[in-house]
């Protein structure tokens, strides 16, 4: 409250006291303003927490890299574990390797403008190459493995990654602490208890076994690629893998329409009929979602995470 001057005439004192207004009244008015900015203060307090720069659920879900990339490979897990019976449906409706050429070529269109800028780029192409290389043959084999396996044993069997990867990992010089141990034991109990059918041991099972070591080299190949290469170099990266897959999965429908007499590979047997009833009957919701997110989506989270967890 601003004082009087001793000089200002004494006649002018009461108006001035009352357009103050008394100390009571004034020392009241402010206890109510202050009340008032502290409220007000803590709810824009409890609004930035949640909403701000730095928001409730970001602290939570993201304090640190690593919290983040854990997070990442659960979602990871959650999409390929969906995409077994998903293909195990896809195939019994039509030719598995006419469904997995389409599947990987999804999957490869959007990233051929990035393989055509890094096609310089020698690192970027030998990994590239490299890692699709491994996942092809896992693909490959876990394409196989369905055919005379079911999706519950399959699921399980493949699911022997987490033995696998740290068995290699063994092997090629790294130690494996106890509990990492503990944990994958541990979890392929689990999934035994809940995957197993009880069916008969079939051909497909030692596929699908296959392809889990060849998925676990990708795996360990994969966490060491993606901490020798830059961010900006992920995508075109991925490309390349994602085409190599592409190019194995069509060189294996070509070898095995060829070894079996396909005559669908007879072009002069095509007609407008049969491509327009083709692709009516295709199953492309499946073939999208293989594609895009089991695979490319994946790949890329994938890649993501293994920078910064093991």
């Amino acid at each position: 409250v601003p004082k009087l001057s001793a000089d200002e005439p004494r006649s002018l004192l009461p108006e001035k006291k009352a357009l103050l207004g008394t100390p009571e009244r004034v020392k009241s008015e402010n206890k109510v303003r202050l009340v008032a900015q502290i409220g007000g203060g803590k709810k824009n307090r409890s609004l930035k927490s949640l909403f701000g720069k730095r928001s409730l659920w970001r602290r939570i879900f993201f304090a640190s890299k690593k919290v983040r990339s854990i997070i990442l490979l659960n979602v990871v897990t959650v999409v390929y574990a969906s995409n077994i019976p998903v293909l195990k449906e896809a195939e019994a409706m039509m030719d598995p390797a006419a469904f997995t050429v389409v599947r990987f070529a999804v999957s490869a269109v959007p990233f051929l403008p990035c393989v055509f800028r890094a096609r310089n780029d020698t690192h970027t192409r030998k990994a590239g190459i490299e890692l699709g290389l491994w996942v092809s043959i896992g693909y490959l084999l876990q394409a196989l493995g369905l055919l005379t396996s079911d999706a519950g044993r399959a699921s399980f069997i493949s699911m022997l990654t987490v033995i696998v990867v740290p068995v290699l990992d063994g092997i090629f010089g790294a130690v494996v602490p106890p509990l990492t141990w503990f944990g994958a034991v541990l979890s392929v109990a689990g999934i035994a208890t809940l995957e197993s059918s009880g069916s008969p041991p079939c051909v497909g099972d030692l596929f699908n076994f296959l392809s889990a070591i060849f998925f676990g080299i990708h795996m360990l190949r994969t966490e060491r690629i993606a901490r020798a290469t830059t961010k900006e170099n992920f995508v075109p990266l991925l490309g390349y893998e994602v085409c190599v897959v592409a190019i194995f999965s069509m060189i294996w429908y070509i070898l095995g329409g060829l070894f079996t007499g396909n005559r669908s590979l007879d072009l002069q047997l095509w007609t407008w009929e049969m491509v327009w009833t083709s692709l009516l009957s295709f199953p492309w919701i499946p073939a999208i979602y293989t594609g895009v997110f089991s695979t490319g989506l994946c790949l890329w989270l994938e890649m993501a995470a293994m920078r910064d967890v093991s």
